[in-house]
């Protein structure tokens, strides 16, 4: 394992992939987890505006050593923890170029190790909630980058191949916007629930 630091804590976590603090991703990604909350779930939030998450360096140290250690030090040990001990995952990410975030793909490259050693978020359940600048912005695209990289990873979905129930799209430009996608917020609340009621049930 990449050198965990820190107490395991949450039963879902959101990673909120934007490099804008207090954004449109981070907004929906809060009714998420409010609503996994409220049904019953322990959550964790890890933003990625503000922190440093550099690029995987292809260097293969984290293969040959046996603690699987990344030899970059940076906010990444901070979120290697939170991921072996969640049991669901819930990426978000704006829309760039019709695909996730640089920040986000940082992370998911850097999840190498874990991948390498033992495949350890294998069978973790993954969730997706992206956020374009107009209604057919290329959210679904997003998402779908995101849900190739995590099933790669090993994760999965609850019962169904199918992604659509497991991801939401919202429309948002300016800070706030999203809170003015009803439909959106709505389908955020019920994935949080769903997620909570699903950790009841098998976990």
């Amino acid at each position: 394992m990449p050198c965990p630091e820190g107490p395991p804590v949450p039963n879902i976590l959101g990673i909120a992939g934007s490099p804008r603090k207090g954004g449109n991703t981070e907004l929906l990604m809060e009714r998420v987890l409010a609503a996994a909350q409220r049904g019953g779930a322990a959550t964790v939030l890890f933003t990625l505006a503000g922190k440093t998450i550099s690029p995987c360096l292809a260097c293969g140290v984290c293969v040959q050593r046996a603690d699987g250690c990344c030899v970059q030090k940076d906010d990444m040990a901070g979120l290697y923890p939170l991921l072996l001990s969640a049991d669901t995952v819930v990426f978000g990410t704006p829309v760039y170029l019709n695909t996730m975030s640089a920040q986000l793909k940082a992370v998911l490259d850097r999840c190498r190790p874990l991948w390498w050693k033992d495949r350890a978020l294998s069978g973790k359940v993954v969730a997706v909630v992206t956020v374009g600048a107009a209604r057919w912005g290329g959210q679904e695209v997003a998402a779908q980058h995101v849900f190739t990289c995590a099933f790669n990873h090993g994760m999965t979905l609850p019962g169904s191949a199918a992604t659509a129930g497991w991801q939401v799209c919202a429309v948002g430009r300016d800070p706030g916007d999203v809170l003015r996608d009803f439909e959106a917020l709505s389908a955020a609340e019920d994935l949080g629930r769903r997620l909570a009621r699903l950790k009841v049930e098998v976990g």
